[in-house]
């Protein structure tokens, strides 16, 4: 057995490994006796907005929650450049430089006042769980993968990416062009001056 001393990166794809060999044995445990309720339903998963805005989440739940919302139903490419988005911001000096604060991150409206979020799921009112195991299980593998491998996705440019948007909302970006389509969102980098 490896033993895991000095890096850190090591010990987190370690400890990662183990927890998703645990949550494979409950599984098949669960199947196995024959268990009346989905051992599923046991994992805590913030349930509403105010959970996600209050509760302690690493960077890896919040990314991973982010992929979850932003892009389910979308392909693995769609699913990756939500992360890569994600990711971008932490590294840009106009957001937070964490997966959290980027995520979580509130401003005001200038025209109303009111609290904006910068993705729509965060203050949307509805339940923020995770109710599709295996695609929330897919987006964090991908998000412990962007965060602590440093992976990219490999498209053209894809490393400037700031922004992203349903293709049925039309939101008055100045700053920003567009980039790239990937499903039904459209992605946008910084306007070059």
């Amino acid at each position: 057995m490896k033993h895991y001393a000095g890096n850190t990166l090591d010990k987190i794809i370690h400890t990662a490994s183990l927890v998703l060999l645990v949550l494979f044995i409950a599984a098949w445990c669960s199947k196995a006796i024959g268990a009346t309720t989905d051992w599923r339903d046991s994992l805590i998963i913030p349930a509403t907005p105010s959970d996600v805005l209050t509760a302690k989440l690493s960077d890896v739940e919040c990314l991973a929650l982010n992929i979850y919302h932003e892009a389910r139903g979308e392909s693995v490419k769609g699913h990756a450049l939500v992360a890569q988005v994600t990711v971008n911001r932490m590294r840009d000096r106009h957001y937070p430089n964490t997966a959290c604060g980027v995520v979580l991150q509130i401003t005001r409206s200038a025209a109303t006042g009111r609290p904006v979020a910068q993705f729509s799921w965060v203050l949307d009112g509805r339940s923020d769980r995770a109710y599709e195991y295996e695609e929330y299980l897919s987006a964090f593998l991908m998000a412990i993968d962007f965060l602590y491998t440093g992976r990219t996705v490999q498209v053209e440019g894809a490393k400037s990416l700031l922004a992203y948007h349903a293709d049925w909302v039309s939101p008055q970006w100045h700053d920003m062009q567009f980039r790239l389509q990937s499903g039904s969102h459209l992605f946008y980098e910084r306007r070059k001056r």
